[in-house]
């Protein structure tokens, strides 16, 4: 198996989260021009905005979480050269859930939902994590 088809999950990752800068962007555009949020209020993140911008930044910040020990992963994976296809399954397993995530996130942001989806990508991690260092310790 090519080492680097480990990177294709990680690229959706990455792709996931530069659309929703996109979305931040053009929400944040859109409500600074309606006057439904003020300039001042990017200096800390304080003060009232509409709940869809705050549920858009906050997906966003939420790319900055979990998925960090996913990309980390993906990296250890790469450098010891061991990318088995236990390790692409739950790449892709991981990968679906969060953009599953987002998706209920943005839309009903029905949290019973979101909470299911959010726990199987950490279990699938927690569960890569213990795979992998029991393959190389």
């Amino acid at each position: 198996m090519q080492q680097t088809t480990i990177l294709y999950p990680a690229i959706l990752m990455m792709v996931l989260t530069l659309l929703l800068y996109v979305k931040s962007y053009l929400d944040n555009t859109k409500a600074l021009k309606n006057k439904f949020i003020k300039g001042k209020y990017f200096k800390a993140y304080k003060g009232e905005v509409p709940e869809h911008i705050e549920v858009s930044r906050q997906t966003l910040k939420n790319q900055f979480e979990l998925p960090i020990l996913f990309y980390f992963l993906i990296s250890l994976v790469l450098i010891f050269d061991n990318v088995t296809i236990i390790d692409l399954i739950l790449a892709w397993i991981f990968v679906v859930s969060r953009y599953i995530h987002c998706y209920i996130r943005l839309t009903s942001n029905y949290v019973p939902y979101r909470a299911k989806v959010f726990q199987l990508g950490l279990f699938i991690l927690i569960f890569w994590w213990i795979n992998f260092l029991s393959n190389i310790l």
